[in-house]
């Protein structure tokens, strides 16, 4: 099969003798229809290896069709379409019995084990699959995974209605939040974005306030919370500065949600503000099987309307051009899918 090798920092190959995935009998063999490019494949490409080894296949945010069925697997048929989690979890664990099959430690180890969706196609664990309704677009399923972690990222929060928020950083999960938060009640959202393009997004996406942080920002963020500050604080930008200033913006006894990856580097809390204000800092990495069938009902419905996050459509074999446009100038676009059989 054809697939995209990230062989050094900065650098795809298309293997086209890429070996096709063997399935086990709890798995599905799928055909990947779409694939996203997520910030974390990004951040690899940029600064890896991280969190994947090298080489390898990225690719996670995906809608796919059943090819191949599993002799031990029920529930799916030839021609389904599916979302999911790709890397096995045992199953047996607390977090599995659970649903949290991505906080299983096996996921870590399996990670290079597998190839990502950046590929014709893959295998996944059934248990870990949930099926899209056949009506729903194929470019709107693939936004369902990163969907899953904007629905994890909000119940992590404990959102309550009438709050109020601020999300730091508009790409597609910090677009995602704000869309979620304004479902969930929260009386005003404000969204801090660099890129002009993106901040029009989150007002799309259902922001009262869209603010540039190079200019002053925390003003008009505390005249809309009556000089509180913020109840929730989401850091989807994975910017150390940003961090520094959600923990400012944070009211006292709010929670401070972190949802981005950090490229490797450290970050400076100041241990007393948040002990003084009873800050809750909270992280929030993935999502469960909850989360996900919460995903799945609400693009399917398009009660969470993912259309205006799609930038662009672009061939396996235009990989590489597409992750240098986005890590040259990344607040140019919200979600770039790749056709992966075109």
């Amino acid at each position: 099969m054809h697939a995209a090798v990230l062989k050094a920092r900065g650098r795809f190959e298309i293997d086209r003798a890429y070996p096709d995935p063997r399935l086990s009998p709890t798995d599905l063999k799928l055909r990947v229809l779409f694939s996203g490019i997520c910030g974390s494949d990004l951040h690899e490409f940029v600064a890896g290896p991280l969190m994947a080894p090298m080489p390898s296949v990225l690719g996670h945010e995906f809608c796919a069709e059943v090819v191949e069925v599993g002799a031990e697997v029920r529930g799916f048929d030839i021609g389904d379409r599916t979302v999911g989690v790709i890397y096995p979890s045992c199953g047996r664990c607390e977090f599995c019995k659970r649903g949290d099959f991505t906080l299983c430690d096996m996921r870590e180890l399996a990670v290079g084990e597998r190839n990502g969706s950046f590929a014709q196609f893959i295998a996944a664990p059934a248990r870990q699959m949930f099926l899209v309704p056949p009506q729903t677009p194929v470019e709107e399923a693939a936004l369902i995974e990163p969907s899953s972690v904007a629905c994890h990222a909000i119940r992590r929060s404990r959102l309550e209605l009438g709050e109020r928020v601020v999300v730091m950083g508009a790409g597609p999960i910090g677009l995602l939040i704000t869309a979620l938060a304004r479902r969930a009640g929260a009386d005003r959202i404000a969204v801090v974005e660099p890129a002009e393009n993106r901040r029009r997004l989150a007002i799309t996406m259902g922001a009262d306030l869209a603010l540039d942080p190079a200019d002053e920002i925390e003003g008009p963020i505390m005249e809309m919370t009556d000089a509180r500050g913020a109840d929730v604080v989401f850091e989807a930008s994975g910017n150390p500065a940003a961090f520094a200033s959600a923990e400012r913006l944070t009211c006292k006894q709010g929670r401070l949600m972190l949802v981005a990856v950090y490229e490797g580097r450290r970050l400076e809390l100041h241990a007393n503000r948040v002990l003084g204000n009873e800050l809750d800092v909270l992280a929030s990495f993935w999502a469960n099987d909850t989360d996900f069938r919460r995903a799945v009902d609400l693009v399917a419905s398009r009660k969470l309307d993912v259309r205006p996050l799609i930038s662009e459509r672009v061939a396996l074999d235009d990989l590489q051009n597409a992750f240098e446009r986005l890590a040259s100038d990344r607040g140019k676009y919200a979600k770039i899918l790749v056709d992966c059989n075109s």
